[in-house]
């Protein structure tokens, strides 16, 4: 499932976040130029959210590398800026 993309705000690391704007407040729907932190090298993706969140700290969120669906989540990285992790590849 895909949400939406009413709005976008820069993040400092480069990344536009995209909102769906929603009853209860923006609700975050997609990443460009987001930084895959668990993949070896500097790797830009589009990041799509693919549910609600199942904790605090991550978001369920797919990707497309070189024809693969990667699953995995958006989650904070140290520096403050939202990252996408793989769960499985």
């Amino acid at each position: 499932m895909r949400y939406r993309a009413d709005y976008s705000e820069p993040q400092k690391d480069g990344a536009t976040l995209w909102f769906a704007r929603w009853l209860g407040g923006p609700t975050i729907s997609k990443v460009q130029n987001c930084h895959w932190e668990s993949h070896a090298g500097d790797v830009l993706i589009t990041a799509f959210v693919t549910g609600e969140a199942d904790t605090a700290f991550s978001i369920p969120a797919y990707c497309n590398y070189r024809g693969c669906r990667v699953r995995g989540y958006l989650t904070s990285s140290d520096a403050g800026d939202i990252v996408f992790r793989h769960c499985y590849y």
